[in-house]
């Protein structure tokens, strides 16, 4: 009875598995996450044959075949290929030699699983490519499909471990050339076309697939036996000649130093690189075509330092995600920030060696902790890790937390391991899972093995957790001596945190500072070995830039710091403690007029470029958005004059690049607008300092929104001086934002509602940017409310960066309370607003949600 009873139970439990097992899918929009690894686990030996043939005019369609062979582990299923476009530019699907009986739902072409072989299928699609990501300008169009639009151009499966192969023909114009993943097998020229076909690439994602055609110019360079080109459309002689052999040994140095590290050759068959203008990223690591932004590889001769060292960083970070992201893939979009993690982190020790009179500590404080913390700071702070049961919400994990936090949080764990232990297990991590895809918590079990620390629960902290500590540095004296010194952690809303990390506490005094390390490990902790100690001028708790959090000033260090921060006179400190003040400020610690009235003293005598750049920086958002009209109008015409002074004496052209950029950016007076008229005339000159055209450009856009009476006059002059047809046709798309006449503006505002008008994303961020001035914030303020109701439509037609960006567009000239009641009233009237948008609007809006 009892092996009868047993019996019985293993039958049900059978069935139940097969009843399970034969269940359909669900056919969602986008792609499930269910979706993916069922698909995951059916699906292998996938590869895809492509051809298209591109018209030379853009409103002509594109036409497409893809043979999409795989072998299928089951039939249970039918078979749903992703394709976000209508079911009409589908044209025949044919499926292992018979006509398909498919049909089209949610965004997927279903085909009959009575159609597919258990083993080796093959599937063509005939059909007209959707142009959503085919970024199709008059003379060239460029491909770029992460994370979830290869689908919105053709028929596939459309998730990161579905790795497979390509093999692609393009017929193009004749007058055009072709860019692809794979080297160039063959071009044929036949009457008005050429057709180039590519051999066949390793496994890649869909995201990574990519093609690129139009009028391009070359420059090619070789590297041990490897030919690389430049494929380009710059048409100044000059920036060509400045900026092409840097280019090429910033990428060269990349390669060696990449695979020394990793010990793994350069794993794809060529790396050319395609300079874009007006793309929509600094750059996109596509695997023999990788893309870059013109704007940042072509620089002007008296470029930043900044300026730079972003250059060299992009190319050292999309070099990294050749191994990084390209060689080894994540297996969902949740974990994007594991590839974006490794190349910003490896970037910044690649581009090291360029910069030898660099402080590099600094230059990593001040590249990743403000950018992390104007999010950490808001109520819409995301962790690194993040949820995502659809890809067609992939976009929105993207952000300041996955590319400067997750550098920051990979060097604290560098310091747990050591330098040498990570280097090996990352090392082990790319040999393992080589062409495949690899998750976090494979890479913390290899590492875990050569450290006693307990990674996994370190991970759940820094990795898993939203938002900062928020560090309070308490002291009681008695007779000028230290009696107590406690340090004190919680979230930010004061319950108690335990953010585990080492602090280098410095107590700074006339003379000299003194260096405390401290484990802060539980939510309160007594500084033992400051007792006894005089009592210091200023505490910076932070002071080795090897801790994160929001370290409030007690008053006596807020006081020191903004009438004396220059005496802290070690770089890397001066450097943490100009962040702190800041972070102080927008926590409202510290009042706008105060830091800015401490920004300007400091400008005039600080000389490292870096903490330089910083102040400016901060100097600019705190004059329009931290002090009121009144204050502008008392505090502007002398901080004009003190960065007019200082950038007049300023030798190095670096420095001084940075302060004309500050100075046009807030100079209001007359009498100042006047002079930089002239300057933008060519009547007049700053001292050994040029205008190149885009800086012409910029300033011309400036003038145009402060001198409205000139308006006309300058944008139509700065057209006609546009030499660059790409640029030209840019300051002619945001000509009307710039328009003395509301109406002109308004209307201009009213056609971004169409997403053909809103194609160039970077026309029509710098279009809004200039409609939302802080000068223009009460017309700015009627233009919000349909800024935020244009937002789930945005992220459906814009690429990754593009909600967030629009809503800094929108919210970046803003400081009243109004737009912050206007926020309120959204949210409010939408309870059941998607929490990755609603997310981005809080962070966005932070600054007028605390008014």
């Amino acid at each position: 009875m009892k092996t009868q009873h047993i019996l019985f139970v293993f039958i049900c439990i059978l069935i139940t598995a097969c009843n399970t097992q034969n269940k359909a899918l669900p056919v969602e929009s986008g792609v499930a996450k269910t979706l993916a690894e069922y698909r995951k686990e059916n699906i292998s030996n996938l590869e895809y044959n492509l051809s298209f043939t591109i018209p030379e005019t853009r409103e002509q369609n594109i036409t497409g075949t893809n043979t999409i062979a795989f072998k299928l582990l089951s039939t249970n299923q039918d078979l749903q290929i992703d394709f976000r476009e209508d079911v009409s530019l589908i044209n025949k699907i044919i499926c292992n030699g018979e006509n398909s009986a498919y049909h089209h739902e949610s965004e997927h072409l279903i085909i009959p699983k009575r159609e597919l072989i258990k083993g080796e299928n093959k599937i063509v699609i005939k059909f007209t490519a959707g142009n959503t990501s085919l970024n199709r300008n008059d003379e060239f169009l460029y491909t770029l499909f992460v994370p979830d639009r290869a689908r919105t151009a053709f028929p596939c499966f459309d998730q990161p471990d579905l790795k497979a192969k390509f093999i692609l023909s393009l017929s193009v114009p004749k007058n055009w050339k072709a860019i692809a993943n794979g080297k160039i097998e063959s071009v044929q020229e036949n009457n008005e076309k050429t057709l180039y076909k590519f051999l066949k690439t390793e496994a890649l994602p869909t995201y990574l697939f990519s093609f690129v055609a139009g009028k391009f110019e070359t420059i090619t360079r070789e590297r041990n036996g490897h030919k690389h080109t430049m494929y380009h459309r710059e048409t100044d002689a000059n920036k060509l000649a400045n900026n092409t052999d840097e280019i090429f040994r910033l990428l060269f140095e990349s390669l060696d130093w990449l695979e020394d590290y990793t010990d793994i050759p350069y794993p794809f068959a060529k790396y050319d690189i395609v300079v874009i203008p007006s793309f929509q990223y600094g750059g996109m690591e596509h695997t023999g075509a990788t893309l870059y932004n013109a704007s940042k590889m072509f620089l002007d001769k008296n470029a930043t330092q900044n300026s730079l060292l972003s250059r060299a960083n992009l190319i050292a970070h999309e070099t990294s995600h050749m191994w990084f992201g390209d060689l080894v893939t994540m297996k969902w979009f949740d974990q994007v920030w594991l590839k974006e993690v490794f190349a910003n982190f490896l970037a910044d020790k690649i581009t090291n060696p360029s910069f030898p009179d660099i402080n590099h500590k600094l230059k990593f404080e001040m590249a990743h902790f403000p950018s992390s913390y104007s999010i950490d700071r808001t109520t819409g702070a995301n962790p690194i890790n993040q949820i995502l049961p659809n890809l067609k919400d992939a976009g929105s994990v993207y952000g300041s937390i996955i590319y400067h936090k997750s550098p920051i949080v990979m060097d604290m764990l560098e310091k747990i391991t050591g330098e040498q232990a990570l280097q090996k297990g990352l090392q082990n991590y790319l040999k393992t899972y080589a062409y495949g895809n690899a998750s976090w918590e494979d890479l913390i079990g290899i590492l875990d093995k050569s450290t006693d620390s307990n990674l996994s629960q370190w991970s759940k902290v820094w990795v898993d957790k939203a938002g900062r500590a928020h560090i309070t540095s308490d002291l009681t004296e008695e007779n000028g001596k230290i009696s107590e010194l406690t340090l004190t952690q919680s979230d930010a809303n004061g319950n108690p945190g335990k953010w585990n990390q080492n602090l280098k506490l410095i107590l700074g005094y006339a003379d000299k500072t003194i260096g405390l390390s401290v484990a802060l490990d539980k939510p309160e902790v007594n500084v033992t070995a400051a007792k006894g100690m005089d009592l210091p001028e200023y505490i910076i708790p932070n002071g080795a830039g090897n801790a994160y959090g929001f370290f409030k000033m007690d008053t006596r260090t807020k006081q020191f710091l903004l009438k004396d921060i220059h005496k802290v006179k070690d770089d890397l400190q001066r450097g943490i403690a100009w962040i702190n003040l800041y972070e102080n400020l927008r926590e409202g610690e510290i009042k706008g007029k105060d830091f800015l009235l401490a920004a300007e003293k400091q400008v005039s005598i600080e000389k490292n470029t870096l903490i330089l750049s910083r102040i400016l920086s901060y100097l600019k958002s705190v004059y329009w958005l931290n002090i009121s009209t009144n204050e502008r109008k008392q505090f502007g015409k002398h901080l004009e004059e003190s960065l007019w002074i200082r950038l007049a004496q300023e030798k190095n052209m670096s420095n001084k690049s940075s302060l004309y950029s500050a100075l046009s950016n807030i100079a209001e007076s007359k009498s100042r607008l006047d002079q930089l008229y002239a300057v933008w005339k060519d009547e007049i000159a700053i001292g050994g300092f040029s205008l190149s055209e885009n800086k012409a450009t910029a300033l011309a856009c400036n003038l145009a929104i402060k001198i409205p009476e000139k308006a006309d006059e300058i944008v139509t002059i700065q057209i006609e001086r546009i030499k660059n047809a790409d640029s030209k046709k840019k300051m002619q798309f945001i000509a009307p934002a710039l328009s003395a006449e509301k109406q002109v503006r308004k209307e201009f505002f009213a056609s971004l509602h169409k997403a053909e008008n809103r194609e160039i994303e970077r026309w029509v961020l710098d279009a809004l940017r200039y409609l939302n001035h802080p000068l223009r914030e009460n017309d700015a303020l009627n233009y919000l409310p349909e800024e935020l109701e244009l937002l789930k439509e945005i992220q459906v037609t814009g690429d990754i960066f593009f909600p967030y960006n629009w809503l800094s567009a929108a919210y970046g000239g803003l400081q009243s309370k109004e737009a912050g009641d206007i926020t309120r009233k959204f949210l409010e009237e939408h309870p059941n607003y998607p929490e990755n948008l609603k997310l981005k609007i809080l962070q966005a809006a932070d600054l007028v949600l605390k008014k």
